[in-house]
């Protein structure tokens, strides 16, 4: 008894042009900004709930980044303080703690929350994805 299955062409031609839709369409980067609002909420929690914190410079440089094309393949997305745009320039020792004179301990903001959120941020990267499929 032999089974003849049809349709595998027209199948891989059909995800080939819905991959290439939402690559060059504006599907990839809804999604990619839409995961990328948990994890800034969580940042900014972090940075806002720390009591040695004395001004607001670091919790107004915590922001998420435009989507910008990776070298090799893809799309990326940064989330945190960006000192190319004049971020609070002391993040870093604030997220790992530093030696020097005055040696300072972690309170790190930009891990935890990515360690809380990630789940969260990675299933409405989902549903945004989903939803750009179902539209096609």
């Amino acid at each position: 008894m032999a089974i003849e299955l049809q349709g595998f062409d027209d199948l891989k031609n059909d995800l080939t042009n819905m991959a290439y839709a939402l690559d060059q369409g504006p599907g990839v980067n809804r999604a990619l900004k839409a995961g990328a609002v948990p994890i800034e909420q969580q940042m900014l929690h972090n940075a806002s709930t720390d009591p040695k914190i004395i001004t607001d410079a670091l919790h107004s440089s915590i922001h998420t980044g435009s989507v910008k094309k990776r070298r090799g393949s893809g799309k990326m997305i940064t989330i945190g303080v960006h000192h190319s745009e004049k971020g609070a320039y002391y993040a870093n020792p604030v997220e790992f703690g530093h030696g020097g004179p005055a040696p300072a301990p972690a309170h790190p903001f930009v891990r935890p929350a990515f360690d809380t959120r990630a789940d969260e941020a990675y299933e409405e990267m989902k549903r945004v994805l989903r939803d750009e499929l179902k539209n096609k």
